[in-house]
């Protein structure tokens, strides 16, 4: 009786300590995504495309950006041009992919005469279970404008269309 009693007992032990094994790996039976692996890119795209035309935002366009690293830190570089590609790195979910900025330019820079095309056309780009996808912005800050006046006099009531933010959760 005493032998039956120790083996029970290891067997319980030995199924907890697998069961806590599992759980630490993801594999707890929930929502399957704990501890998931995926491997995330943040891209700064240098064109977008309207009315099924690809247009290339004018290259006086920087960006000053935020985004959230493999540590789960905020990162900032400034004065960016597009296209700009970060290196991709791997998380473990959950995580929150995020990509924020601020459109900058210098006003001088600004052609005198032509198209003005603006755009923040920020991706995150990952690679989930071995499928590899795209995120972007449904409401992305672009625009075409026909003159620098035109331009200008958009961004004077519309300062908020120089500002954009991208997120995902894992």
């Amino acid at each position: 009786m005493k032998k039956l009693l120790f083996i029970l007992t290891i067997v319980f032990v030995g199924g907890l300590i697998a069961a806590s094994c599992n759980r630490e790996n993801g594999e707890n039976g929930g929502s399957g995504t704990s501890g998931k692996k995926i491997t995330v890119q943040y891209q700064m795209k240098d064109s977008f495309t309207q009315n099924g035309q690809s247009l290339p935002i004018t290259p006086c366009f920087h960006y000053n950006l935020k985004y959230i690293d493999a540590m789960g830190k905020t990162v900032e570089v400034n004065n960016v041009s597009a296209p700009w590609t970060l290196p991709a790195f791997e998380v473990k979910a959950p995580f929150t992919a995020k990509i924020e900025g601020t459109i900058v330019y210098n006003e001088s820079e600004l052609p005198e005469t032509g198209v003005i095309v603006i755009g923040a056309v920020p991706n995150i780009h990952y690679t989930e279970n071995g499928v590899v996808k795209d995120l972007g912005l449904n409401n992305a800050p672009v625009g075409q404008f026909s003159s620098k006046e035109q331009f200008l006099s958009f961004i004077a009531t519309h300062p908020e269309r120089l500002t954009f933010t991208l997120e995902h959760t894992f």
